[in-house]
């Protein structure tokens, strides 16, 4: 019976009895993992508020190395982000994160960059004021580090530098087509070169710095219907809090 202790952000809760919580963690050293915690939804219990959704805290748990829900039995808050309760669009944005990652990571499957990166986002949200750029650059990052990295640098059909002003996007193949190509190959969508730009720009620029990076309004659309669509494309369905932060927008 192995005991593991590790930093971890809850990803999420589940009512498993009527005094017990399954909570799914995503930790630095072990990735994600789901332990059962005892008499925690009792009103005077040992964890505390330590359970709550994008807190991060060190645990201890214990169980076999390769079962499917280990037992919680210790976990002290390092940091409860509880500023995040106050804004309703950065806490569901920061839920969407979560979800997210619950859905990418793999049980088990170790991912020191996925947890930093995450944990990185996380604090930039105290301070953003432009959450429709840390979405996108969130989406298309976490797919990068997940094995999902778009093809922006080159037509995913020839060898050809996308140029010009017509140019496609294939989820089946995961990037960019270029203008002849387009004659050959189906596209789901067709976008714009300054979108493509955009794009290149989110994959590639330290998120300390995403506030500087101003979206123009005309591209915003076209723009998420590339990395949001890669999500749901490779998932399969769109996630439950995405609608809403959509519906937020329109409040």
């Amino acid at each position: 019976m192995g005991l593991y202790n590790a930093k971890a952000i809850v990803l999420r809760t589940i009512n498993l009895s009527e005094t017990d919580k399954l909570v799914i963690l995503f930790t630095e050293q072990y990735g994600k993992v789901k332990c059962a915690a005892k008499s925690a939804r009792k009103v005077k219990n040992r964890f505390g508020a330590a359970l709550e959704p994008l807190s991060l805290i060190s645990v201890i748990y214990f169980g076999k190395e390769k079962q499917e829900i280990f037992k919680l039995n210790h976990t002290d808050v390092i940091k409860s982000f509880h500023w995040l309760r106050e804004d309703f669009s950065k806490f569901y944005t920061a839920i969407y994160f979560n979800e997210l990652i619950d859905n990418l990571v793999q049980e088990g499957q170790r991912s020191p960059e996925c947890f930093q990166f995450h944990l990185n986002v996380l604090e930039i949200l105290k301070d953003s004021t432009e959450l429709e750029t840390l979405r996108r650059l969130f989406e298309i990052r976490i797919m990068s580090l997940s094995g999902f990295a778009p093809r922006l640098n080159q037509c995913i059909s020839c060898p050809r530098i996308p140029e010009g002003n017509s140019l496609g996007f294939n989820f089946r193949m995961g990037g960019i087509v270029c203008k002849i190509c387009l004659r050959k190959i189906q596209v789901e969508i067709n976008i714009h070169a300054g979108t493509l730009s955009y794009l290149k720009k989110l994959m590639g620029m330290d998120i300390r710095h995403c506030q500087r990076l101003k979206i123009p309004k005309n591209l915003e659309k076209e723009i998420e219907s590339v990395t949001h669509r890669l999500v749901s494309y490779n998932l399969g369905r769109e996630l439950r809090s995405y609608p809403f932060i959509k519906q937020m927008a329109y409040l």
